[in-house]
């Protein structure tokens, strides 16, 4: 990851998110998140918090949106470029958001069953299967809820 540097996202992310979105939207067999639209994507950063791996020209290569609960975050919705997968861009992401969570805080974030690569991305950063949702997802696949807590 050369000339990668993580930031919170604004509004000047805009943009690039959704591009990004639509993109990787096209590029996977099973959906990804719900019915994203750009002007949910810009609600998101606006009323909750989001974290980028962006290039030296401001462009995001990846993006983890997620909300703040009193006990929980509740990640909404990840996306990294085809060119950054397993380049580590989205594991550095998740990784500094559960560097910063409370020993009683815990972090949520929902899956398609058939999106083995996060899954195990998830699973190797310490997540644990929680529950599932048959037919969550708009190809009729279910969603698989899973959480972390930190150890005390």
């Amino acid at each position: 990851m050369t000339d990668i540097s993580f930031v919170g996202l604004s509004e000047h992310h805009v943009d690039s998110c959704w591009q990004l979105y639509r993109d990787l939207a096209n590029h996977y067999e099973h959906p990804i998140g719900g019915n994203w639209t750009r002007e949910k994507i810009a609600e998101e950063i606006r009323e909750h918090f989001g974290l980028a791996a962006c290039q030296s020209d401001g462009e995001v290569e990846a993006f983890c949106l997620y909300r703040q609960y009193p006990e929980r975050k509740e990640i909404m919705l990840v996306a990294t470029r085809p060119r950054y997968h397993r380049t580590g861009a989205m594991r550095s992401l998740i990784r500094s958001l559960l560097e910063n969570i409370s020993a009683d805080e815990s972090v949520w974030l929902e899956v398609h069953a058939g999106n083995l690569p996060a899954i195990g991305l998830y699973e190797s950063l310490g997540f644990e299967l929680s529950g599932e949702r048959p037919g969550y997802y708009s190809d009729g696949g279910k969603a698989l809820v899973y959480q972390f807590k930190r150890l005390r």
